[in-house]
């Protein structure tokens, strides 16, 4: 721009740092249309620096922005009503009991081999699968979990320390309970406690199960003798 506005404009483009100065404000999108070329040729110039501007500018911007969307989404996503519905558990309740229940749950997306808990930690909730698949390592077999089951439970009710790692095998939508919500959704759905406490007497009869962690058949007698003295009373 020096050399082609230089004698049309010397008082605005007579110097290398005035043409320069002109550079960044036009790049930066911000020209102030006080200093503008009057040639052709430095039209045409001038046309492509503010598309380049315009590309340098929006490229990093969107590539930030599309990394950034991704990371939220992969961390955390939205908890429908259709997706609680989905959830073999809370099937058969009504729409206004699945909309109660979206309020205790905590929403969270983990990618493929994303270690969701891990053995000997204190339990703090219970998980849900809403979609994907995971893996829970015991130390005598693995097994795998799909869409519409729960584990976690047991430990989340007592507060003990998980038995098992929980890794994801591919991406994996989870819904997360937190332990004082599942009690209390438990003393409030009596068909919701009753499948938990089912599905935990059938991991009960495998082997593989260490005695102290998340399935503990002493543990989970004193749940339902609690719940016995609670219905007699």
């Amino acid at each position: 721009m020096h050399v082609i506005e230089r004698h049309a404009q010397p008082d605005k483009f007579g110097t290398i740092p005035d043409a320069m100065w002109w550079a960044i404000v036009t790049l930066g999108t911000i020209g102030y249309g006080d200093v503008v070329p009057v040639t052709a040729l430095g039209r045409i110039v001038a046309s492509i620096t503010i598309f380049v501007g315009l590309i340098m500018v929006a490229l990093p911007i969107g590539i930030v922005a599309t990394a950034f969307a991704e990371e939220i989404h992969r961390r955390d996503f939205v908890v429908t009503w259709g997706m609680v519905a989905r959830v073999p558990l809370f099937a058969e309740l009504e729409a206004t009991e699945i909309a109660d229940i979206m309020r205790l749950l905590h929403a969270q997306q983990v990618e493929g081999g994303d270690v969701i808990t891990r053995r000997g930690e204190l339990a703090h909730s219970m998980y849900f699968i809403a979609d994907g698949e995971v893996e829970i390592e015991l130390k005598q077999e693995r097994v795998r979990l799909g869409a519409g089951h729960f584990f976690g439970e047991i430990a989340a009710l007592r507060r003990t320390r998980r038995s098992a790692t929980v890794t994801a095998v591919r991406r994996t939508s989870l819904l997360m309970l937190d332990a004082h919500d599942l009690r209390v959704l438990m003393d409030r759905e009596p068909r919701i406690a009753e499948r938990i406490h089912e599905v935990a007497r059938t991991r009960l009869g495998g082997q593989a199960l260490t005695p102290k962690g998340d399935l503990v058949a002493e543990e989970l007698e004193e749940v339902e003798t609690l719940n016995s003295s609670v219905d007699s009373q």
